[in-house]
């Protein structure tokens, strides 16, 4: 029986690890009206860099038993997160 379900942690954890990608490429395809600069690019780069870098440590955070709830949560959050550091940080430089 453990053995089993160490097998299926590795399932989960080798079938999800394109889903920092999705969510930075999102993030930079929704803000891209943003861009009007070459540091406004380049803030929006460095956040779509870092949200999907911070995608699986939150999804980790929260305990929630229905994974499809944690990762549409954690998109969620991730998200309002990014577009409000987008819509700051292109207004302020």
């Amino acid at each position: 029986m453990e053995k089993q379900d160490s097998q299926t942690q590795i399932v989960t954890t080798k079938g999800s690890w394109f889903a920092g990608y999705i969510v930075a490429g999102l993030i930079w395809v929704f803000a891209q009206g943003f861009r009007k600069t070459a540091i406004d690019e380049f803030i929006i780069l460095v956040i779509a860099i870092g949200a999907g870098f911070f995608y699986r440590r939150l999804k980790r955070k929260i305990k929630i038993k229905n994974e499809a709830v944690k990762i549409i949560i954690t998109f969620i959050i991730i998200e309002v997160i990014a577009g409000f550091l987008v819509g700051l940080l292109t207004a302020l430089f």
